[in-house]
């Protein structure tokens, strides 16, 4: 009977505490975490290396040309217009 009341006791008053301060170390190490990557994403973004001039242009990614070749191209289709004045 004394070994129930033991187990019991320490169910539902020793495990509960220790369950809490486990998963507030975690949650607390986690936060501090994403600070961390954030204010390097910051540093990143905002380092002078990386800062462009007004009117600077810059092509990260120039995409692959499929189906039309530009080799044949004769031209392509004219609208006649009519200049308003």
């Amino acid at each position: 009977m004394l070994k129930i009341i033991l187990i019991l006791l320490v169910i539902f008053f020793v495990f509960p505490r220790l369950l809490k301060w486990a998963f507030k170390g975690f949650v607390v190490s986690q936060f501090n975490k994403a600070q961390q990557d954030f204010q390097q994403q910051q540093r990143a973004q905002y380092s002078p290396n990386n800062r462009k001039r007004e009117g600077e242009i810059d092509v990260d990614y120039v995409p692959t040309k499929k189906g039309k070749s530009t080799e044949n191209f004769n031209g392509g289709e004219y609208i006649d217009y009519e200049e308003v004045k």
